[in-house]
């Protein structure tokens, strides 16, 4: 990283390397792009005026490459820089960095704090009021560690990464046209996974070479049908990998080195896949033919030399697949162990519990989108395969962290921070973990009807099931879980967190919210009924929504709003609304 004070320049220079070994100066043949100009502007002769703090890549594109370099704009040096203590080495990389950057970390979470955070991302739950009670009442200094062990060993941890592995693996009836009892054994193949705490890189070669009826293999079978090689390919790679290939599947890509020989050599792993019925295989030999049916073709042709391509690893290492051999089976095994898998995986855990990758989007790791942290990135790579992939070492050791535990309270240096993880950035809660919230808070159970469409019901998911155990998106219809940015599985999953008219309009008029309000049986309900006074009601409430009691001067304007209201049970229930409805309940922070 090159650090720039704010108001400074930097001249950039670029050295071109070639294959014989000779390098020149081609600071003044490339051209230069800054990713936000407004931290960070370069002119044409590569002099990158630092604007405002904060971090972004200046890109350098030229003769056929690419590459970048991250500039950090800083900030005057601190006298007596406070350092913050390390819990192990995460700390150490992400706070090395922000001293040079002349940011101080905010201050470690309160307990509720962090104990609604780590419940929200280990086990998709909020905390129940007699937990949080009893978390901020104990003096044990170990007790972070003991919560997280207890969320680790949990079966709503199972339930949770059941259904966040289900999301990236594309479990899905309608939207990706499997017949509800292969989607079943799809998802209770990740749930068992998830439980047995298999090592992801077996996850990972079984999904990538599943033969025969076995529910791995389901995958493979969208619409009954398997897929075109090159896009079976590219969503592999893409999962596995952090890389998105796709631009170099009718051409060299223009910024990246990946070649459309790359691309079609490695789709060539699964040109041989092929359907009987519902059994997926490899083809056993390679027939001189193939087929503009995609369910049948035996082997690939290259779309610009028509000749049929043999499978190449993506580092242009031949494969030695032979026609007896299983092609998928030599991709798996060259995949799981290369370092772009563990770098991936790392990559989309941490993204979970940050907010962002160190790499961000997870997905697309490439020359010109630099990590954050490529020292952290290593480390934690390393350290993942080192204990064989090991995902629930790899979550404790992220949220045991300091750096995980931050508050999200900024302080002076770091307000504007949001890519060095110097505070704890607030992230909405995805539909399905918003909607348990809601009904653990309310105390009124949702209904999950079967269904294609609104007013289809054909039938009702169990009573109590979470909406996060629902094995897919198509089988139970629900308004909120659409409007609030559930996914199809019809794709690799983007989530919007941007709120749109439709959730306001459903927060005012809709079912989730309104007829939660004075039900019978509610929490609500069921305090009044007990003879709670207001601040009893307003703590039970914050306890369970937020992990923390009320402060004082919230009890207070509360009761001076209530007073106005008249109505007590009315305003109550006003109170409740305007509670599930608000920002910080529907965010992790």
């Amino acid at each position: 990283m090159i650090a720039v004070p704010v108001g400074a320049e930097h001249r950039v220079l670029v050295t071109a390397r070639f294959s014989d070994g000779h390098a020149e100066d081609f600071t003044r043949d490339v051209v230069y792009v800054s990713n936000d100009g407004e931290i960070a502007a370069v002119n044409g002769e590569g002099v990158v005026t630092a604007k405002r703090l904060g971090e972004t890549a200046i890109l350098v594109r030229g003769a056929g490459h690419a590459a970048a370099a991250t500039v950090g704009v800083i900030g005057p040096p601190i006298a007596d820089y406070p350092e913050a203590p390390r819990n192990n080495f995460i700390d150490e990389h992400v706070f090395t960095k922000l001293k040079r950057l002349h940011i101080i970390p905010s201050d470690i979470a309160d307990d509720g704090e962090f104990l609604r955070r780590v419940c929200l991302d280990l086990a998709g739950m909020l905390p129940p009021p007699e937990r949080a009670r009893e978390f901020a009442a104990s003096r044990d200094p170990r007790k972070r560690e003991k919560v997280i062990d207890a969320l680790i060993g949990s079966p709503e941890f199972v339930d949770y990464w059941t259904f966040r592995f289900s999301e990236i693996f594309r479990v899905a009836v309608f939207a990706n046209g499997l017949s509800p009892k292969w989607s079943q054994s799809y998802w209770e193949w990740i749930r068992s996974s998830i439980e047995s705490n298999r090592p992801y890189d077996e996850i990972a070669r079984e999904r990538l070479a599943a033969q025969g009826y076995g529910p791995a293999s389901r995958h493979f079978l969208p619409y009954n049908q398997i897929g075109p090689p090159a896009d079976v390919m590219a969503e592999e790679v893409r999962v596995f990998f952090g890389r998105r290939l796709d631009c170099a599947q009718c051409h060299n890509h223009p910024y990246e080195n990946w070649t459309q020989d790359q691309f079609w050599g490695m789709a060539a792993f699964f040109g041989r896949l092929f359907k009987v019925g519902a059994v997926v295989f490899d083809h056993p030999t390679n027939l001189d033919w193939s087929s503009k049916d995609v369910g049948g073709k035996v082997e690939l042709v290259h779309p610009r030399t028509k000749v049929p391509v043999a499978p190449v690893f993506l580092d242009g290492s031949p494969a030695g697949v032979t026609p007896d051999s299983n092609p998928r089976r030599e991709l798996a095994r060259w995949m799981t162990a290369h370092p772009y898998f563990a770098q991936a995986a790392v990559n989309r855990i941490w993204g979970h519990f940050f907010g962002r990758g160190l790499v961000d989007p997870v997905d697309d790791f490439r020359s010109t989108n630099p990590p954050t942290h490529p020292e952290l990135l290593a480390a934690l790579a390393d350290d993942f395969r080192d204990h064989r992939y090991d995902l629930r070492r790899l979550m404790t050791t992220i949220v045991t962290s300091r750096t995980y535990q931050l508050s999200s309270r900024p302080n002076a240096t770091n307000r504007s921070d949001v890519v060095n993880y110097s505070r704890a950035l607030p992230r909405a809660l995805d539909a399905e973990v918003l909607l348990d919230a809601v009904v653990s808070v309310t105390g009124v159970a949702e209904t999950f009807s079967t269904a294609v469409t609104e007013g289809a019901s054909v039938g009702q998911a169990p009573a109590g099931t979470r909406a996060i155990n629902l094995k897919d998106p198509d089988t139970y219809y629900s308004r909120f879980l659409e409007l609030y940015g559930r996914s199809t599985r019809g794709a690799i999953p983007e989530r919007s967190a941007k709120p749109n008219l439709g959730q306001a309009l459903h927060m005012l008029a809709g079912a989730t919210y309104v007829d939660r309000l004075g039900s019978k049986g509610s929490r609500l309900s069921r305090l009044l009924e007990s003879g709670a006074s207001n601040a009893a009601v307003f703590e039970e409430f914050y306890l369970a929504g937020l992990g923390r009691p009320p402060a004082r001067e919230e009890i207070e304007e509360l009761e001076q709003i209530l007073s106005r209201r008249g109505d007590r049970e009315a305003g109550l229930r006003e109170f409740v609304w305007a509670f599930i409805s608000s920002r910080e309940f529907a965010e992790n922070h």
